[in-house]
């Protein structure tokens, strides 16, 4: 036998079997929604997110009536969290707790999908639309599911969004303060102080508060603010400052 002939019989062995076997998977897993999320799961498992997505897709796509969708929606929306895809991981829990609002994994859905939010989450300075979804999103979770697994990681959360929003408003507050826009610092300060859980940044935001109406020359409001703010911080860094007010305002 020639050598051209042994190497042509074994290239066309070889993309026999590679065929016969992609074949033989397809011809079985195309009728078997349970043998197709099972071989997903499996390769998740394997460290094959590509190919387990793929798995999951093809369930929910080729047997819409399948038990195995619900499950397969859910590992989908899993799938593209892992992948840090998160505005379509947001877009499948979704569609799932839509779909399947009684599902026993419902609370998973909402709680990754308040996660899909909180990892979006940007600096102080920035738009803060995520943070205020997350924050809404670990809410909505905490009361509807006070017994869930999930519970204390989205309480913990929650906290973190107060404090990214509290901590985004203070910084803003800052910025018109140093500025000179002391009308919009008010505001800003005011608006931390009273509809926001209280952060250890208020003590500088309360004084901050009280030099805004200062510079803009609302007295009155400023001497009751100082007096307000000694008594509630009498050991404050700000301290010697606050008395020196109080004394030019008296």
């Amino acid at each position: 036998m020639s050598l051209r002939l042994s190497i042509t019989i074994i290239l066309f062995s070889g993309l026999f079997t590679i065929y016969s076997c992609a074949f033989f998977n397809e011809d079985v897993l195309s009728d078997s929604p349970k043998a197709l999320l099972e071989e997903g799961i499996k390769a998740a498992k394997l460290d094959q997110p590509s190919r387990a997505l793929k798995l999951f897709q093809q369930v929910v796509e080729d047997f819409p009536d399948s038990n195995e969708r619900k499950t397969a929606m859910l590992l989908v929306a899993r799938s593209h969290y892992k992948f840090e895809d998160y505005e379509e991981a947001k877009f499948h829990f979704q569609k799932f707790i839509d779909l399947y609002p009684a599902h026993k994994n419902i609370d998973r859905a909402f709680f990754f999908k308040a996660m899909t939010d909180y990892q979006r989450i940007d600096i102080a300075l920035r738009d803060q639309t995520a943070t205020k979804d997350a924050r809404d999103g670990f809410q909505q979770f905490i009361n509807q599911f006070p017994k869930s697994q999930y519970l204390k990681q989205a309480k913990q959360k929650l906290n973190e969004c107060r404090f990214e929003l509290s901590k985004n408003i203070f910084a803003i507050g800052k910025f018109y303060y140093r500025t000179g826009a002391y009308h919009s610092a008010i505001s800003r300060f005011t608006n931390l102080l009273t509809d926001h859980p209280k952060q250890k940044f208020f003590e500088e935001a309360a004084f901050l508060l009280a030099e805004s109406h200062y510079h803009e020359q609302s007295f009155k409001e400023a001497l009751s603010l100082y007096k307000e703010f000694a008594k509630k911080y009498p050991r404050s860094r700000f301290a010697p400052e606050i008395k020196k007010r109080l004394r030019t305002l008296k």
